[in-house]
């Protein structure tokens, strides 16, 4: 017999999974162009650009059955249309075929993270918070590679990933992953005040961190180009946020008011710490990276 102790523990089991994949996952994606670089070295470059297309076709393949399969109708197919005018303005305005392995990489990005907040994510906005944090995700690839050996930081890419995202969310919608729900526990994000300010600060930070990481990029030095102040920032909100995340707690038992038969605390309260945790979590991955840019003195192009 399957006890309520058996579901929590294979829910959490679910999710430390789901969220290790997200993670290793973003940490593999800017070794994927060696996988490109030992295509065009075995067969030929015009080969190795038909890749990521062939990769965009076959996802397309695999949604076009689902959809059939699962009978979700001319909604569901229709969906295919933004889809299909996303990848074809990436195509055109961005050239060069080693790029487009972004789509299916941001596409699959998409369905990571969603799986990942579906284990606990209660209520309606659940695909907005799931392109936050991959378009976030999309910024933190882009860092990875300014330190990569092989890899270039582009302001271009991180476009295309979070177009990507967008169409990867498109599938999600078209499939009927999403819980019907309203947006009740926004009301509980009330209660998180000073750690909202504290991520809207970091945000803004980053954005900052973020341009100034392409004049770094362009003097190929990082001390004198990167503010120093910013710097300090990058550290601040780096033991800020970090006390933040300490401090939520993102799986609890709140006591229920006695006749809220409707009210569902705890599934308001983890739904608001997602929203919240999420993308903290990747705010103080940007601004560590930054961090170990300037203490370790890593190359940055």
């Amino acid at each position: 017999m399957t006890t309520p102790f058996d579901i929590r523990k294979r829910r959490l089991m679910l999710r430390i999974i789901l969220w290790a994949i997200a993670a290793v996952y973003t940490l593999v994606l800017p070794d994927v162009v060696l996988i490109y670089d030992a295509v065009v070295k075995h067969f030929s470059s015009k080969i190795a650009g038909k890749v990521p297309l062939a990769l965009i076709i076959l996802l397309g393949i695999v949604y076009l059955i689902s959809s059939l399969a699962m009978k979700k109708g001319m909604r569901s197919l229709a969906l295919l249309i933004p889809c299909t005018i996303i990848v074809s303005a990436v195509v055109t305005l961005v050239p060069y075929p080693n790029k487009h392995i972004h789509i299916p990489e941001y596409i699959l990005m998409a369905w990571v993270i969603f799986e990942a907040l579906s284990v606990d994510y209660e209520g309606n906005g659940i695909l907005l918070l799931v392109f936050i944090c991959s378009g976030l995700l999309g910024v933190v690839d882009e860092l990875f590679q300014g330190i990569h050996p092989q890899r270039f930081y582009g302001w271009q890419d991180m476009i295309m990933n979070a177009a990507a995202s967008t169409i990867g969310i498109f599938t999600i919608a078209g499939l009927g992953k999403v819980s019907a729900g309203d947006w009740a526990w926004a009301a509980t994000l009330k209660q998180f005040k000073k750690t909202l300010a504290i991520t809207f600060c970091a945000a803004a930070g980053a954005v900052l961190m973020c341009a100034y990481l392409f004049d770094v990029q362009a003097h190929l030095k990082f001390w004198g180009v990167y503010p120093g102040w910013l710097l300090g920032f990058n550290a601040l909100f780096v033991i800020a946020g970090s006390v933040a995340v300490s401090q939520i707690g993102l799986f609890y038992t709140p006591r229920q008011s006695a006749g809220d038969q409707q009210f569902n605390p705890v599934g308001r309260a983890v739904t608001a710490r997602l929203w919240i945790l999420c993308p903290l979590v990747i705010l103080i991955f940007m601004h560590n990276l930054a961090l170990l840019i300037a203490a370790f003195g890593l190359p940055f192009r």
